[in-house]
């Protein structure tokens, strides 16, 4: 804590300062002191040593009384306590401000200024006016109380330890010298990564992340356990910290929550976060708090350079893997024992499959010494060490094949999805798309429990809350042998898909929650497994695009949306329905993201694609006309817009019906256009007609009837009625905050429009607190 303040407060009181009061409120609070005094003389600028000086401190605390102070001898304009309250304000510290009162009594020593009065005075009203003055105090009493009640009300609402790191490891043996390591090199400033030499796998450091975590939990009040092998994914295990941290709101977008997370740890001692799985420094480097916080990163990546320091880690000596050993598979002899963790050469991975192995009697030692020099040489010719641990998982697989078919199977179909969790029921749900004997195994809550059991008896799996979790290096085994399920696993997520997401919020936790592993299945490099069922792949893709759009997630949306338009466009060619209805969908993406040319292109070309093929009245052509009339609107060609719009909505009507959800947005884009060319009276009653449909057809939460009320609204802003504008700005955006959260896009347009209207009806008290608002969940 820096308290700046002028010579003065730490004389007066004689017996008991004004600064020994602040100095004590901070002891009491559990925080150190430090001040200008602290810093010795050097040859550097005053003004230069002073902003040194706050910068180190981690909040300011300023206690302005009525003496202006000695002015900076490099800058003579500003005393000591205005430059260090300038440093606080550009370093970004908490700043907690307490003036003296004009009733403080004192010598004229404390009380006046005869030559810098009017300078502090000006000072004082700055401060006063900043809105940081946390208290107006007279006695040292009283600072003191108001400080230490400053300090500790800012901590109360956080939690005061956070946890999710994984279980700590039975039997977890060695390491002991890495872990020092790890230890003292988190005593220093940089993040640090436990790493393999030479890319090695199966070394066990996520092991040693966890043991370490485990080990010196006593040292940290935070610690956060993050799955970092796939980058998108590491944005929203961020986000959920702060959500545990009561920093943001569950809904947030992570482009809003992530920076006020870090900013958060950023500031806070005993704070350890661990990026398990990292593929390469880019993955991570954006999420690396600084500060105090300490982070631990686990990565086959071996150089770190510039991002964090490099702790190696070696496999088990050879006294390390036999004490490992043993205490797995204590039946085995001491000659056993060498030879075993000599084939293995000592890898921890390989020497924990190996006695799951040989402790419940699948193998006998030489049955398993022997199997592994025999399949050794049809291995990938990978250096020995990865050669045995991918002759360990192949000997598991072959030993579930012979006793427990169904096990295999479930393993075998859990190496596609994401490397995740998979909840049991996504594919118990479905036991027809299923192969036998895993089909029958699936339909029976007991036989699923039993082959579980099987998994986790020979650590092939972690399970627990319903879920099963099989660790990448065995799924890519997997995988490599067992192309032909990626059709199964695809097959599964077609059948899991939680519905059409467009202005659907009610489906969207269940898409949030199967992302990644609708990601995985999708994923380009599956695109060749998949041959037979591109037509579905692009209807999948489409899918996720849908939901990521609407959830306001627009540029994420783009590349989903781009490959389901290209495989139709190589399946089916330029002019097929699904073809045409997936780039009218791409169109629509890219205009949300503002790629405004490139959706009007797409647009312009799809819907005379569809007049062509399925006619002007058809659905398919409305739809993509509805489209391209807002892209006419943004690209400034209002007339263009308005006729296309009346046709468009007049076809609608004629086909579908004045009350269809299509028809109400094509009358809701025709309103738009005609206010763009001046028609107020018609965008007026079309948008009231529209309006009262969407009510009675969707309901008043519908998003569709949220946007239409909000339109409206624009359009009584902008035709001068302001007071009817407000009153339905005020009900969409409470429709908005109750349906799609607070952060969403809508939301935050809504209320930004809001804040116009209210601001030009003279309620600035209102205006400034929706600003507040709007500041504060967009922070």
């Amino acid at each position: 804590m820096f308290i700046s303040h002028t010579s003065e407060l730490r004389a007066y009181p004689a017996g008991g300062s004004f600064v020994d009061a602040v100095e004590s409120a901070i002891t009491r609070a559990g925080d150190v002191v430090v001040d200008m005094a602290y810093f010795a003389a050097r040859d550097a600028l005053p003004a230069s040593v002073c902003r040194e000086a706050v910068g180190s401190a981690d909040v300011y605390v300023l206690v302005a009384g009525f003496r202006y102070g000695t002015p900076v001898r490099d800058r003579p304009e500003v005393s000591y306590t205005e430059a260090e309250f300038e440093a606080a304000s550009e370093s970004g510290l908490p700043r907690l401000v307490f003036l003296l009162g004009e009733d403080t009594e004192g010598p004229v020593g404390l009380t006046r200024d005869l030559e810098y009065g009017d300078r502090q005075e000006r000072f004082r009203g700055r401060l006063r006016d900043s809105g940081l003055t946390a208290a107006m105090v007279s006695t040292p009493g009283a600072l003191e109380a108001a400080v230490l009640h400053a300090l500790t009300s800012s901590r109360r609402d956080e939690p005061s330890t956070v946890w999710n790191v994984p279980a700590r490891l039975p039997g977890f043996t060695g390491r002991d010298a890495l872990l020092a390591r790890l230890s003292g090199a988190l005593s220093d400033a940089g993040p640090v990564v436990v790493s393999a030499i030479a890319g090695m796998g199966g070394i066990g450091k996520t092991s040693a992340a966890v043991e370490f975590a485990h080990r010196y939990a006593d040292d940290y009040d935070v610690v956060w356990w993050i799955a970092a092998e796939d980058p998108t994914l590491i944005p929203a295990q961020v986000a959920l910290l702060g959500q545990v941290l009561r920093v943001v709101e569950v809904g947030d977008p992570v482009e809003v929550a992530v920076p006020m997370v870090l900013g958060r740890l950023r500031g806070r001692d005993r704070v350890l976060l661990v990026f398990d799985n990292a593929e390469h420094p880019e993955a991570v480097a954006p999420f690396l708090p600084g500060g105090r916080a300490r982070v631990v990163i686990t990565s086959r990546h071996t150089r770190w350079d510039g991002v964090a320091v490099a702790v190696g880690i070696d496999v088990f000596t050879p006294e390390e893997s036999a004490r490992f050993v043993r205490s797995k598979a204590p039946s085995l002899t001491p000659e056993e024992v060498g030879e075993v963790c000599e084939a293995l050469g000592h890898l921890p991975s390989a020497l924990d499959q190996a006695t799951a192995l040989l402790s419940d009697g699948t193998f006998t030692p030489d049955a398993y010494l022997g199997l592994l020099r025999t399949r050794a040489k049809e291995l990938l010719h990978r250096g020995h060490d990865r050669v045995s641990v991918t002759a360990s998982w192949s000997l598991a697989f072959d030993a579930l094949a012979g006793r427990h078919p169904a096990a295999l199977q479930l393993l075998t179909l859990v190496a596609w999805p994401a490397p995740e969790p998979v909840p049991l029921s996504l594919i118990g749900d479905h036991p027809e798309v299923l192969p036998e004997p895993l089909a029958s195994v699936m339909a029976d809550p007991l036989a699923v429990a039993d082959v579980v059991r099987v998994l986790r008896q020979r650590a092939l799996v972690r399970a627990d809350a319903g879920s099963i979790h099989l660790h990448r290096v065995p799924a890519a085994l997997l995988r490599g042998d067992a192309a032909d399920w990626a059709v199964t696993a695809f097959t599964l997520m077609i059948r899991n898909e939680p519905g059409y997401a467009w202005s659907n919020p009610a489906v969207w936790p269940h898409w949030q929650r199967l992302l990644p592993h609708l990601l995985a299945v999708t994923a380009p490099d599956r695109h060749d497994l998949l041959a037979d069922h591109h037509d579905a792949l692009a209807k999948l893709l489409d899918g996720i695009s849908t939901y990521l759009a609407t959830s306001g997630h627009a540029h994420q949306a783009i590349p989903h949306a781009r490959r389901a338009y290209d495989l139709a466009r190589e399946r089916q060619g330029d002019d097929d329905p699904r073809t045409l209805r997936y780039a009218n969908n791409l169109s629509i993406r890219l205009k949300a993201a503002a790629e405004d040319r490139a959706a009007r292109e797409i647009g312009a070309d799809t819907l005379a694609r569809l007049r062509r093929v399925l006619g002007a009245d058809h659905p398919g052509t409305l739809r993509a006309a509805g489209n391209l009339v807002l892209g006419l609107i943004e690209s400034g060609e209002h007339q263009a817009a308005r006729e296309l719009g009346a046709d468009t909505m007049a076809r609608f009507r004629r086909v579908l019906g004045e009350d269809h959800p299509d028809t109400l947005s094509s009358a809701n884009n025709l309103a738009i256009a005609l206010g763009k060319v001046g028609d107020r009276r018609a965008a007026r009653e079309i948008f009231e007609d529209c309006l009262a449909r969407c009510r009675r057809v969707l309901g008043a939460d519908h998003p569709d009837t949220l946007m239409t009320a909000h339109n409206l609204a624009v359009e009584l802003a902008d035709s001068g009625d302001s007071r009817a504008a407000r009153g339905l700005f005020e009900e969409a955006l409470s429709g908005y905050r109750r349906v799609l959260g607070d952060r969403h896009p809508h939301t935050r347009h809504c209320a930004d429009c809001l804040v116009k209207v209210v601001r030009h009806l003279g309620d600035g008290e209102r205006a400034d607190a929706l600003q507040a608002w709007i500041d504060s969940v967009t922070r």
